[in-house]
């Protein structure tokens, strides 16, 4: 299943489980009265579907939770996407991985890991928009199971034990906090966060950084893509490090199916310059190898994805290009981390997680205004944060 079926089929099918399991629900939970202390008890189960990106920006709170409840297991449930960012980050005891391919792979899967899952005593889900994850959580029959809402909480009302408010046009960041202070846990440090990970990392002599090293993200996740940059928008990004003196490295870092758009923007890249050497590593690296050669770099340059914040919480100088997502809902400010960050406030933006779809119908005018000083975008432009073109870069905290 693509993104679109799988986002009609969460909505229609656990739209309907949730109509048929609501009122039984609610008279269980009027005549059992259990006891929801919001406190950790021998296991505890997270659900993370997709946007592995979001499960780094939330590790600071699973961290505390970690060392807060030390002897309490703890298990993600999560698709194919997200495993190897649960996995770098060396928090969880126990990975179960749904099979999301078609509709009849998703439900004997799922079914198999409710199975598992069966009276955990709490379960966590992560998820803000997906229906079915809350039905998965109540079928669970936790003791506490906890969960976002957003605007109203008409279809989670009742079903989650525990309700954090999810603000989309403010930082995530603070809402996945809500839930380590919710359960008495003290948020992690962010160079505490950047060493846990780094001692999970592998060591390669193949990774060393022999030069001036920048590590490139230019590709996301399948939803929102039209927060990548054209190989002409690399060029000018890259145009600075074209006649730097010494040996500049350039590594491209991305999956397989990344790599043709690698291999796109270095070929344009070698025709304005061929100083710096170019290295497509998307698809031949394992992801915690990936990780490795980040953490190694001296610079990322990169668009909103997962391996921007990995490249934040690992300390490494940011920059960042934004449209389609703001990034106040992204980044928190982390004291001693230089980075720069670029983006442009059009009418439309920020429309992922806001518009079913894009306003711009894919042309990316969001991006396309940090090349252009035009006000026929869409409407009036605004930079949004210290960083876009008038200052070089800024430290985070400043």
């Amino acid at each position: 299943m693509n993104l679109k079926h799988k986002k009609r089929f969460d909505y229609l099918f656990g739209g309907a489980l949730i109509a048929l399991f609501k009122l039984p629900t609610m008279l269980l939970g009027a005549v059992l009265r259990r006891d929801h202390a919001p406190v950790l008890h021998k296991e505890v189960c997270f659900i993370k579907m997709q946007g592995g990106g979001s499960l780094v920006i939330a590790f600071p709170a699973l961290l505390g939770l970690r060392r807060r409840y030390p002897e309490c297991r703890f298990r993600l449930v999560c698709t194919n996407s997200v495993r190897p960012f649960a996995a770098c980050l060396g928090i969880f005891d126990e990975i179960l991985t749904v099979d999301d391919h078609s509709p009849f792979h998703l439900l004997t899967s799922g079914t198999a890991i409710l199975a598992k899952n069966f009276k955990v005593d709490t379960i966590i889900d992560l998820e803000v928009y997906s229906r079915l994850t809350t039905v998965f959580s109540l079928l669970t029959c936790a003791r506490n199971r906890i969960g976002f809402y957003l605007e109203n909480t008409f279809w989670r009302q009742h079903i989650c034990s525990h309700l954090i408010f999810f603000n989309r046009y403010s930082g995530s960041f603070y809402f996945y906090e809500a839930i380590a202070r919710l359960l008495d846990a003290k948020v992690a440090e962010w160079t505490e966060c950047g060493d846990f990970i780094r001692r999970n990392l592998p060591n390669t002599e193949e990774a060393e950084n022999k030069g001036y090293r920048i590590a490139i993200g230019h590709a996301c996740s399948e939803l929102g893509r039209e927060r990548m940059l054209k190989k002409e928008q690399w060029g000018i990004v890259l145009n600075n490090y074209f006649d730097q003196a010494g040996k500049v490295e350039i590594i491209f870092l991305g999956g397989e199916s990344d790599f043709e758009s690698a291999e796109d923007i270095i070929q344009y890249c070698k025709t304005l310059s061929d100083r710096p050497t170019y290295v497509n590593y998307c698809g031949k690296l394992i992801f915690n190898e990936s990780i490795l050669y980040l953490a190694k770099s001296d610079e990322f340059i990169g668009i909103d994805s997962g391996l921007l914040h990995f490249a934040r919480i690992l300390g490494v100088q940011c920059t960042s290009f934004w449209g389609p997502t703001d990034p106040a809902t992204r980044l928190k400010l982390f004291p001693g981390l230089i980075e720069k960050i670029f983006y442009r406030k059009v009418a439309c933006s920020p429309c992922v997680h806001v518009s079913e779809v894009p306003p711009c119908n894919g042309e990316n005018i969001c991006i396309s205004c940090l090349y252009n000083d035009s006000e026929a975008c869409c409407g009036n432009l605004t930079p949004f944060i210290s960083g876009f073109k008038e200052k070089p870069a800024m430290k985070s905290g400043e």
